[in-house]
């Protein structure tokens, strides 16, 4: 409800803004690892949620879990977000990279 709120009050103020949504993200790190289902699950919802309210306003939209699942398929976790959640260099490194191919094609 709340970035529904904000994006209009974005959009009307500035008509003609671009504005892309990051999709949350989770990986097993230290942060996360005991109850690493519970957070996949909550932060699935999340990214659903993030979706629903792209298309909604008609938004560019990220998704980073499959980017993050890929990167770190060789179970290399801590490489990506050392605690599961706040990315490393190479993770944002990793979200630049699928950010800027929106950024292109805007």
């Amino acid at each position: 409800k709340i970035y529904n709120m904000l994006i209009e009050e974005v959009k009307e103020a500035l008509p003609d803004i671009k504005i892309i949504i990051l999709a949350p993200f989770v990986l097993k790190g230290s942060g996360t690892e005991m109850y690493y289902d519970e957070f996949r699950a909550e932060v699935q919802k999340r990214a659903e949620c993030a979706k629903r309210v792209a298309e909604k306003h008609n938004l560019y939209f990220v998704e980073l879990q499959s980017k993050f699942d890929e990167a770190s398929a060789d179970g290399d976790t801590v490489y990506w977000a050392t605690d599961g959640v706040h990315p490393s260099a190479a993770g944002h490194q990793l979200i630049k990279e699928a950010l800027m191919d929106v950024i292109k094609k805007i």
